[in-house]
């Protein structure tokens, strides 16, 4: 069992976005991915970005939310909308009620009602057997954002 938690490690977004068109499905199950996916970017580098954009398009596809955890998570309406996501699917939970945004991810993964949840932070701190087996039992997908680490050593 501890092996199994030591290997729970994050995918970037670019690496989920490629792995669809290698399965010639344009559908994303929860069973292809490793969970948490790392987003990484930064003004200078934004390629991780559009790759989620890419992702969350395909998520709004479902008939299910997307969730944003606190609005650090959030991106901008706007730029959801230009990349073809249903901005009347996207959920904003800013009150956390004094949960942990790892325990309100897990959650709501676990339910199943959303397509994917994003929060942001440090991806390690979603590695974990909790978070992903939320992801896989809700078929959702897990995204961590974070602006501020430099994209350049994570994109491929």
């Amino acid at each position: 069992m501890t092996a199994q938690l030591d290997s729970i490690q994050s995918v970037t977004a670019s690496q989920v976005y490629k792995s669809t068109f290698l399965s010639h499905s344009s559908s994303l199950s929860s069973n292809q991915v490793q969970y948490p996916i790392e987003v990484s970017f930064c003004d200078h580098e934004q390629a991780q970005l559009a790759y989620l954009l890419r992702l969350l398009k395909q998520a709004s596809e479902q008939n299910r939310w997307i969730m944003f955890i606190g609005a650090d998570a959030l991106l901008d309406r706007q730029l959801l909308s230009n990349a073809g996501v249903d901005i009347n699917k996207v959920l904003v939970l800013k009150e956390k009620n004094k949960q942990s945004t790892q325990a309100l991810m897990a959650k709501a993964l676990h339910m199943g009602n959303c397509s994917a949840v994003i929060a942001s932070g440090n991806v390690q701190e979603y590695c974990n057997k909790t978070i992903h087996d939320a992801a896989v039992h809700g078929n959702s997908m897990a995204f961590i954002i974070n602006r501020t680490q430099q994209a350049n050593t994570l994109l491929h």
